[in-house]
Parts: structure tokens; C-alpha cells; sequence
């Protein structure tokens, strides 16, 4: 009820005293804060792409930006506001109808400002366009700020506010200024990858301080006149109080989920440093890296944890599975029809969840799983190739090509950084050793373990990577974004530099056989310790070709075939001894052998190894791609030779070894080579089970009769031959392949050739393995069906041939009286 002296004090139309409560002022602030971290850290998960789901997050930040951090701020900041000496008539009440109009109107401004920074700022090519987006954005959200202001002024019942000029266009003028810099900050640091916590604690101050400064700075040049009293409860004050804390709780509930969600991606980030990673490593015109928007390269778990033991050996460029993957990426168009049979068939044996494709992966390939391990693991690489292809909504071939290596990932060790629990002591100049934990500004301990990474990598046009920025992804320089990647790939800042740049040179790279022509080549062998297998050296720069140079721009004719033929079986010493030694009468001869001369030594300078001084030279011309004449009538004269086992480096950093198997699988990934129709053929012949398995699925379950038995024995007998066809198949080629590399390695060593080759094959063929047992019967089998596709040998095998046929006639030659590595010259 109304008092008298209430009424007596405080007459209508009069203006009462004005005072504020400090504490409801720092509250409001602490309000504030809260909406705009939330804004912020769900503005920093928004989706991206096409869709729902990215308006979807814009929205809900626009939510909680205008109804949290403004509309919950300007009445707890009102409720601040004492009229008189506190009397309950006199106090600030408000109609329900603006109350709802200050909480709902605003949002659409903000909507509008986050909308059109987040298109045009992230994605705008030109500066004008970017920075004209984020003053866009200010002027929404702080006209919004001022809009939530002034409506829930205006809403108050019993008094009619009067406000200063000045300040009223100094408080718009503080909240357009301040919100622009805080949104520039937020997505300036994000198109940078700089949205570290603190960072975004950073902006959501800034926004903070923006809100309150034009809200107080508005309520500081504001009067109330008495228009009436209110005659009501006490609690009435206090309700739109009510209404703010109950969202400021669930803001607070927000927070804490979304802390709990960025903890599960940092375990999930960690956990995927151990398991068996597909990455895309896509590069722009530019040399720019496309990166998500946590700063990482796109990727996907394989298997959650790789089991060694799986395999015979480790997953390597050695591995069949590994140059199976490797053929399979440069001819995608061969594998793609068998890849939803594939899908199928995993999520039956529960590799895979049908309900969340591409997320939940089975933990490990265990040791029991040994007969069909190799065709689970294809087959699961194949999926999750088609499933990141079909997130970034392209076609699976042009997804990009397997990288030439395996990236070891968890590989930080305590031997390159010191764990004392509240700092580190770094023992390296490399600044990833001991992680900082930009997200809760803590040091972690040193991770051991291993996973593996296998690199897709391919460089797209300007239109593609515009394509690709729509769908949310960006394009970033190296530095901007290495030390995200890795620390989430737990191995040296420096090393992931180095792999991104072989990346990028790999992807410029265009691997092209020469059509015409004849070669002088290197090949130089180099056994590994143990004799276990052997490498090719090649160019570093170009993996997929020797060492060589051009003899000649057009085919040799018959006379100079047979000038070459008397340097047969020479070592390239003596060859320069010879042809310094000669003096032919015939200027035609001459001139060849000088030439072919000059020729040798460029081959030294590109190939500076001592063991090249000691290879034999084969007289026999071979084809640069075998039995393809039609794709490349190159010729090549080649220089073979053996390294000594115990001298593993090379001279040069422009050449490495590589496996002799990967050379050859280099070698068959030509463009327009035969043998991926044979490839093409034997996926075919080893998948296509599960096709017909699929089909005879669906047939037997649309002919379904009454008797039950019937039905269970024929599923019976289905997976039977399912079981048996993928221990068999599984295995093709692959296993025949590695017993063909063991013989060849056999054929390593620098003596008795003949009894390490025959005491090869007779290990290969003593007594017989189950699984060989099942590549025999499989192959029985496939010539049954006349399904036998063999590849052609390729120019590595006839090298090696030569090299091993050649080595005993090298050890039974006398010593040679030039000196090793003398200098010849025929400028």
C-alpha cells in the first residue's frame, strides 16, 4: 500500500536522487563476463560448411550474446539503480512487453553482424572486405547493445526517463568501437590460429568492458521522473533479477560442458598421436596448408591402436600393405565400386559402428586375426579414405596420393626435455619438446608411445581451394599453424616443419617417364644389415627414377650399340680408362665415346657414390618402361653395382635408399601404366567377394520360405566361403610378392651368389607355412577359373637381374690399375 509520506517526499513529475549499489555494479560486470565467454568459446565450436548447422551455432551465439551477456547485464546493472532512499514505490518496475521486446529484438542485429563477419572476414580475399566485415559487425552488436539499453529503459512503468544527449550518443559510440575490436581480435587471432584460451579470456573481457561502459556511461546521464507509485509486492523488484540469474546459471552450465568437451578432444588429440592416422596434406596455389579450424590437418583414425603383431613386419614403404595403398591412391577409380561392400562387411565383424561412420573404429588388429589382418587393414584404409572424401564432398579421386613415407607420430621422448611437475628444463633448441598447454596455461608431461600416419597429399587450383574455404576449412602458412599440429601429432616442431615441406614438394612434384631418348642410368644396391632386404639409391627429389642423365636425344643406331657393346660388363673405371686410352681414327667414334664419356662423369656428379666407381656397365638396352613402347620409347644403358653392406650413408643429401619392392611399386604407379588394370583385376578377384556375398545377401533374405532351417543353413554356408575366401584372398599378390623380394635379397651379398640365390629358394621352399598352403590352393584355384594375372617385370627387375647375373664375373676379374675415383676428364 501506498504511504503518505512516500507521496509527500516524492511528488509526481519530480526527479529523486540517484545512487547505485557497488556490489550489484561488479555483479553486472561478472554477468557480462559470462555471456561473452560463452558467446566466445561457442563462436570458437561454431560448425562450418553448408548447411543448418553452422546458422544453427551463429544463432545460438547471437542467443547468448544479447540475452546473457546484455539483456541479463542491463538489468542486473538497473537493479543497481537506487531512486530516493530506497523506497519500494518509487523503485524501477518494467512492462512485461518491452522486457520480452529488450530480450528478443537485439538478437537479430547481432545475428546479422556475427553472420557477416563470419562470411566475409574468414572468407574475403581482399583486406577492404575483411576489415569493412568486422566494423559491420561492431555496428550490430553494439547498436544491439544500445538497442537492449534504451528498450528496457523505455519499459519502465511507473517513470519516464530523461537521458543526456552526450551521453547517450557516448555510450552507442563505446559499444560499436569496443565490440569491433573485440570481435576484430577474436576473428584476427582465428584466422591466425591464435585462439588460445587466454586469448578468447581476452576478448570476452574486452567485450565485457564494452557492454558495461555503455551501460554505465548512458545510466550516469539518465534521470527518472516520477509518473506514478508502484502498489504492489516487494518481490516484483526483483523479478526480472530472477529471470537473469536463471540464465546466467545456465550460461554457467554451458561453460562447464563445454570445458568437459574440449578436455575429451585434447585425450582424443593425444590418443590419436598412438593409433594408425589418415591425413590429407592439401596445399593451395600458393604453398598454403589447408588446415580445419582448430589449425590441424584434416584427419581420420584408421584403428584406434596398431598392433604390430598383426603383421610380419612393421608398416613401412617395405610393407605390401604399403605399396598396395600406395597404388591404390594413384588409381582410386579401380578400388571405388568395392568400397560400400567393403562398409558392409566391417561393420558386420564389427570393425566398424553402422551408426556412427567415420568415429568409432575397433581398437586393434589383434595377432588371431594374422590370415585376414592385411585385408581388414585395406579395407578399413579404404573406408575412411571414402569417408574424408565424402566430408569434404569430392570425388574419391581426388582425394590426393599416398606420401612416399610413414609419419611415426608420439615420438616426444624425456631425452629432449626434463618433467619436474611445475616447469621444464629444456635440453634441445626445439621449441615442441614439453608441451604448454595454451588451453589451460599448464606444462604436461612428456607422452611416450607410438601411432602412424599415412599422408594423402596433393595440391588444388584456386577454385578448389575456394571450394574448400566454403565448406569452413582454411588455407594457412606453415608457421602460422606447425605448432598446433605438432602438438597434437606429439613429435618435434621442427620435424613436422620438415615433413610439411617434403609434403609440398611432393605434391608439386610431376612424375613423368621421358618419351623418347636413350639414358645412361645408375643403379646402385644397397643391402640392409642382416641381409633382410635391399635398397635402390635414388633422387631424393624424385623417388620413382634413378640416377641419370641424356645420352643421346634420339635412339642409338646400330654402330653405336656396338661401340657400347665392347664396354660390356666393364667397371665404370675402366670404362674411362678405355674410352681416355682410345684412339680411333673415325671422328664418328670418337666424338660417341667422348660424348659417352662426358656422359659418365655428369652421371658421377649426379651420382657421387664410391660403389658407382666399381658397378659394371650393361651394354643391353632396356625399355624405360618395360613392355610399354607405346607409352614411352626411351631407352636406358645402366651402370649396376652393389654397396658394401657395412657402409649404409650416402654420399650425396640429394640421393637415399628406398626399398628395391617400392621401387618397383613406383615404377607400376606410372600414369598410363598396364599393370593397374592388373592391380585393378586382383581387388577385384580378392573383394569382390563381398559384392557377391552382399548380392546373395539380399536375394536369399527377399526368398525367405517358412522353413527356418533351411534359411539358417544357407547362411551357414555363406559365411563359411566368406571366412574362406578372405583368408585366401586376403593374402594375393602381397605374400607372393614379399617371397619374390626375399629371393631377390638373397641375391645381396658380394660372394657365392649362386649358393645364397639356390639357399634362398630352398628356404622359400622348405617345408610349407599354412599360409603359404593357402596361397597355393588359392592360386590353384584363380588358374582354375583362368583368372591368373600376371604383371610385366619391370625396368628394376631386369636391373637386378643384370646386377646379379654380372657379379660373378666381377669377382674372377683382376683388379683394375686405375685408382678409384681418379679424375677423368673429357671437356
Amino acid at each position: 500500500m501506498l504511504r503518505p509520506e512516500v507521496e509527500d517526499k516524492y511528488l509526481v513529475g519530480t526527479t529523486p536522487p540517484i545512487s547505485f549499489l557497488p556490489y550489484l555494479v561488479f555483479a553486472s560486470f561478472l554477468v557480462s563476463l559470462i555471456g561473452t565467454f560463452t558467446t566466445v568459446e561457442l563462436l570458437h565450436r561454431r560448425a562450418s560448411g553448408t548447411g543448418w548447422r553452422p546458422w544453427a551455432d551463429i544463432a545460438i551465439c547471437s542467443v547468448t550474446f544479447g540475452l546473457v551477456a546484455v539483456w541479463c547485464m542491463h538489468f542486473v546493472g538497473n537493479r543497481a539503480i537506487i531512486l530516493g532512499d530506497g523506497e519500494l514505490e518509487i523503485q524501477l518496475y518494467y512492462d512485461e512487453t518491452y522486457v520480452v521486446l529488450s530480450a528478443i529484438l537485439p538478437i537479430i542485429p547481432i545475428f546479422m553482424g556475427l553472420s557477416v563477419a563470419i562470411r566475409f572476414h574468414e572468407l574475403g580475399r581482399r583486406a577492404i572486405v575483411r576489415y569493412g566485415s568486422l566494423a559491420v559487425c561492431g555496428l550490430c552488436t553494439g547498436g544491439a547493445t544500445t538497442m537492449v539499453h534504451f528498450l528496457g529503459n523505455i519499459g519502465v512503468e511507473n517513470c519516464r526517463m530523461s537521458a543526456n544527449w552526450a551521453n547517450m550518443v557516448g555510450s552507442a559510440a563505446v559499444a560499436v568501437v569496443i565490440c569491433s575490436v573485440g570481435f576484430g581480435l577474436f576473428f584476427y587471432w582465428g584466422k591466425l590460429w591464435m585462439n588460445n584460451i587466454w586469448r578468447r579470456i581476452c576478448v570476452s573481457f574486452t567485450l565485457a568492458v564494452g557492454i558495461c561502459g555503455m551501460h554505465w556511461t548512458a545510466a550516469t546521464g539518465t534521470w527518472y521522473q516520477i509518473e506514478a507509485y508502484h502498489d504492489g509486492e516487494e518481490a516484483d523488484q526483483n523479478v526480472n533479477l530472477i529471470v537473469a540469474y536463471c540464465l546466467l546459471t545456465i550460461s554457467c552450465i554451458a561453460c562447464v560442458i563445454l570445458g568437459f568437451i574440449k578436455q575429451r578432444q585434447r585425450k582424443e588429440e593425444k590418443s590419436r598421436a598412438q593409433q594408425a592416422v589418415l591425413a590429407l596434406a592439401t596445399f593451395d596455389p600458393s604453398g598454403k596448408l589447408l588446415v580445419n579450424k582448430t589449425g590441424l590437418m584434416p584427419c581420420q583414425t584408421i584403428i584406434q591402436h596398431f598392433n604390430q603383431g598383426a603383421f610380419d613386419d612393421e608398416l613401412d614403404t617395405s610393407h605390401p600393405v604399403f605399396q598396395w595403398i600406395f597404388r591404390v591412391t594413384r588409381n582410386w577409380n579401380g578400388i571405388s565400386d568395392l568400397i560400400p561392400s567393403m562398409r558392409e562387411h566391417l561393420q558386420l565383424a564389427g570393425y566398424l559402428e553402422a551408426t556412427s561412420p567415420g568415429n568409432k573404429r575397433r581398437n586393434s588388429l589383434h595377432e588371431s586375426d594374422d590370415a585376414t589382418s592385411s585385408a581388414t587393414f585395406r579395407k578399413l584404409f579404404c573406408v575412411t579414405a571414402d569417408e574424408m572424401a565424402t566430408a569434404l564432398e569430392m570425388g574419391l579421386e581426388k582425394l590426393g596420393c599416398l606420401y612416399e613415407d610413414v609419419l611415426t607420430t608420439g615420438t616426444m621422448t624425456t631425452n629432449r626435455g626434463t618433467w619436474t611437475g611445475t616447469h621444464t628444463t629444456k635440453t634441445t633448441p626445439d621449441v615442441n619438446v614439453t608441451i604448454n598447454d595454451l588451453e589451460s596455461g599448464r606444462f604436461e608431461p612428456v607422452v611416450f608411445g607410438k601411432g602412424q600416419m599415412l599422408i594423402l597429399s596433393r595440391k588444388v587450383d584456386a577454385s578448389e581451394a575456394h571450394r574448400l574455404q566454403q565448406l569452413g576449412y582454411s588455407f594457412a602458412e606453415i608457421e602460422q599453424v606447425s605448432h598446433n599440429i605438432a602438438r597434437s601429432l606429439q613429435i618435434p616442431c621442427g620435424d613436422l616443419e620438415d615433413l610439411i615441406i617434403r609434403l609440398h614438394a611432393f605434391s608439386d612434384r610431376q612424375y613423368s617417364v621421358p618419351k623418347s631418348g636413350t639414358y645412361l642410368a645408375s643403379f646402385l644396391v644397397q643391402p640392409r644389415p642382416g641381409m633382410k632386404s635391399m635398397d635402390v639409391v635414388v633422387p631424393r627429389a624424385n623417388s620413382g627414377r634413378l640416377p641419370m642423365v641424356k645420352l643421346d636425344d634420339d635412339q642409338l643406331d646400330s654402330h653405336q650399340l656396338e661401340i657400347l657393346s665392347t664396354f660390356d660388363g666393364l667397371t665404370l673405371d675402366r670404362c674411362l680408362a678405355r674410352i681416355k686410352a682410345s684412339s680411333e681414327p673415325d671422328t664418328k667414334v670418337s666424338a660417341f665415346m667422348h660424348k659417352f664419356g662426358s656422359q659418365i662423369e655428369s652421371l658421377l656428379r649426379e651420382c657421387p657414390e664410391e660403389a658407382l666407381h666399381f658397378s659394371t656397365f650393361s651394354a643391353q638396352q632396356l625399355d624405360m618402361v618395360n613392355g610399354q613402347t607405346d607409352f614411352s620409347q626411351a631407352k636406358v644403358f645402366a651402370f649396376c653395382g652393389i654397396k658394401e653392406i657395412y657402409v649404409q650413408s650416402l654420399q650425396s643429401f640429394t640421393l637415399k635408399a628406398i626399398p628395391f619392392s617400392f621401387f618397383k611399386t613406383y615404377l607400376r604407379s606410372q600414369t598410363g601404366c598396364a599393370d593397374h588394370a592388373v592391380l585393378v583385376q586382383r581387388n577385384h578377384d580378392e573383394f569382390g567377394y563381398l559384392q557377391r556375398a552382399q548380392s546373395d545377401a539380399e536375394t536369399s533374405s527377399s526368398s525367405l520360405s517358412s522353413k527356418w532351417p533351411w534359411s539358417l543353413r544357407k547362411e551357414k554356408s555363406l559365411s563359411s566361403e566368406r571366412s574362406w575366401n578372405e583368408e585366401t584372398d586376403s593374402v594375393d599378390n602381397l605374400v607372393n610378392h614379399r617371397l619374390h623380394t626375399r629371393t631377390l635379397t638373397a641375391a645381396s651379398g658380394h660372394s657365392m651368389w649362386g649358393r645364397m640365390v639356390t639357399n634362398s629358394l630352398e628356404e622359400i621352399k622348405s617345408p610349407r607355412s599354412k599360409s603359404s598352403f593357402k596361397v597355393e590352393m588359392h592360386s590353384m584355384k584363380r588358374a582354375k577359373n583362368n583368372m591368373v594375372d600376371q604383371e610385366s617385370q619391370t625396368l628394376a627387375d631386369l636391373l637386378m637381374t643384370i646386377t646379379t647375373a654380372s657379379r660373378g664375373s666381377l669377382m674372377s676379374r683382376p683388379p683394375t690399375s686405375v685408382e678409384p675415383g681418379a679424375n677423368h676428364s673429357f671437356a
